[in-house]
């Protein structure tokens, strides 16, 4: 590394530090920009405060470098720190066939190539790879494009998918209704929104009843609300947004997580946790038994939400939950 960012580094020149970390990266000179990042990492064991370059460094490497350098950042100290998981950041811009060669960790690798099938690359369906999620790394015939976010050099973009539009209709809430334990429903839902309740300020509750919407509704409190059915392709793209997103403070987790809390979800209302994991085609059928709704109050709130109702009519059971992370 130059004389220059090395005086850089050492006297802790933060501003500067980033203003070179934009000029290498426009000139694509991504070894001198690892070797900053290296050189960043350790002076913090000088007290030099310049760990967000470092950090800043190895996200820009693993988003626009080469393939080599790329997968170098992955296992770098700094990624824990990202703005998002490295395996989903070097899936935006680096091709499976690009980067597999580089990634000798397992779990790195599993994560890498589910990231890069969910964006239409096509992955050899090796065991070892699919042994990270267990759920098909090609996605079903039936599933939804998943809304893959866009990271740019200093943010990340996660809008909630668009759903068609569906009128909502009020339904009357049956306050009287009795809550019923149901464990793994439970835990399939407080893992899709983990991040929001343990690293933000977001909030479960979740109801199951006998009976229909209305009374696993007003389990949850709620006198009135308003319904929209949802098809299972929808259900499946709002859920995994959800598992995706860190909420409003906590650390995005990465589509491809997201995708594994939407097929165990399902695979949880579906009673069905016992014959992990399903066929593509027999989740889509199982599905298709329930009913499946998003809801929301009168007035609607902002921030990040997910909010479903799920009706089994065969058994005449009937779920609610809420799930929100305000940021304000």
């Amino acid at each position: 590394m130059s004389q220059y960012l090395d005086a850089l580094v050492d006297r802790a020149d933060l501003d500067e530090i980033i203003r070179e970390i934009d000029a290498l990266c426009a000139k694509r000179e991504w070894n001198e920009l690892a070797a900053l990042r290296n050189k960043c990492a350790a002076a913090v064991k000088t007290g030099r405060q310049v760990w967000p370059a470092a950090t800043l460094a190895n996200y820009r490497l693993a988003l626009h470098a080469d393939a080599k350098n790329a997968a170098e950042s992955l296992q770098h100290p700094t990624s824990t720190f990202s703005m998002g998981p490295l395996t989903e950041v070097i899936a935006q811009s680096h091709t499976w066939n690009e980067v597999e060669k580089y990634i000798t960790d397992p779990p790195m690798r599993g994560f890498v190539a589910y990231e890069r099938a969910i964006r239409g690359d096509t992955v050899e369906n090796d065991a070892s790879l699919q042994a990270i999620l267990e759920i098909p790394l090609a996605l079903g015939t039936w599933e939804p494009s998943y809304e893959v976010p866009f990271y740019s050099d200093n943010g990340v973009e996660a809008p909630t998918p668009l759903l068609t539009a569906v009128p909502f209709n009020k339904v009357k809430c049956n306050t009287a209704a009795q809550r019923d334990d149901d464990p793994d429903i439970e835990q399939a839902v407080r893992g899709v929104v983990e991040a929001w309740t343990s690293q933000s300020n977001g909030r479960v509750s979740l109801a199951a009843v006998s009976g229909g919407i209305a009374s696993a509704l007003g389990a949850l409190g709620l006198n009135e609300a308003y319904v929209s059915p949802l098809e299972p392709t929808q259900v499946m793209s709002l859920v995994a947004w959800a598992g995706a997103s860190g909420g409003a403070y906590g650390r995005r987790r990465g589509m491809a997580q997201g995708r594994f809390s939407a097929w165990w979800l399902a695979t949880a209302f579906a009673d069905a946790l016992d014959e992990w994991p399903l066929r593509p085609n027999t989740l889509l059928a199982e599905m298709e038994e329930l009913q499946w709704f998003t809801w929301r109050e009168e007035d609607p709130l902002h921030g990040w939400q997910l909010q479903l109702a799920v009706e089994d009519p065969f058994n005449d059971m009937s779920w609610a939950f809420s799930a929100r992370d305000i940021s304000s």
